[in-house]
């Protein structure tokens, strides 16, 4: 019987590589996702002979679940990349909302998933959750997306913790600056405060890059990948940094 992976915002950007390379790998996946849309195009898009199950539902949504996996048996990785990331100052008109959806996707979308998946994870499985390098930094503007990316990675370590009994390792990754669509609409609103555009933003981030591009949404998959192989099964509780350099911490 094929492996079983679950894969949280699996419609686009790091999720959908995840999904990708775990059906070249020939996992049978469920990959999660708010719009059936972009699900069906990670489906069509597969390389592999995997086979990927889309499951339409928002993570921050504490009722939708409720019995989503109850079907399952069991389940060898889960990989949770659904995440926001909107601005909101202090100052800010609207901020408030901000930290809400922020925190109900990023964080409590993490906890319920696991809550959910407890049970179902088997003997030696693996756990992967996406962080941000502002889940060790910080950065103007993004007190609620830091506070959430803060957040995940002391849940990484407490459910390290808890899960180690079973032999279940349970790690993150902070990216930097990723090449996805997240990022560029993060771009175009930084601009749109700056009064400057988004070439010009996304020249001055990467300026500030020692490798000075981006990472692919690829690139933090295979990393994701490897976490969840046997071979790592050494490694929990850990943050890995994959950022071109931007930082070090």
């Amino acid at each position: 019987m094929a492996k079983r992976a679950v894969v949280t915002g699996a419609g686009s950007g790091i999720g959908r590589e995840c999904a990708h390379l775990l059906s070249e790998k020939g996992y049978e996946i469920i990959a999660v996702g708010r719009t059936s849309a972009t699900l069906e195009e990670t489906v069509s898009t597969a390389p592999g002979p995997g086979v990927i199950i889309p499951m339409v539902m928002d993570v921050a949504d504490r009722a939708a679940h409720r019995g989503a996996f109850a079907a399952l048996d069991s389940v060898d990785i889960f990989i949770a990349a659904a995440g926001i990331c909107a601005q909101g100052r202090l100052d800010e008109e609207g901020a408030d909302d901000v930290w809400e959806r922020t925190m109900a996707t990023n964080v409590d979308g993490v906890w319920y998933m696991f809550r959910e998946l407890y049970d179902k994870l088997a003997e030696d499985g693996r756990a992967v959750v996406v962080s941000s390098g502002l889940g060790k930094l910080g950065r103007h503007g993004y007190g609620a997306y830091t506070a959430s990316k803060h957040a995940v990675l002391g849940l990484v370590k407490c459910f390290a913790k808890e899960l180690a009994p079973r032999r279940i390792t349970v790690n993150g990754v902070c990216p930097g600056w990723v090449d996805t669509k997240m990022a560029r609409a993060d771009l175009v609103h930084t601009a749109s405060v700056h009064g400057t555009t988004p070439e010009e933003e996304r020249a001055a981030a990467e300026a500030a890059i020692t490798l000075n591009r981006f990472v692919t949404a690829r690139e933090v998959a295979q990393l994701i990948l490897f976490l969840a192989s046997t071979e790592a099964g050494g490694i929990t509780g850990q943050a890995y940094n994959i950022s071109g350099g931007e930082f070090f911490a």
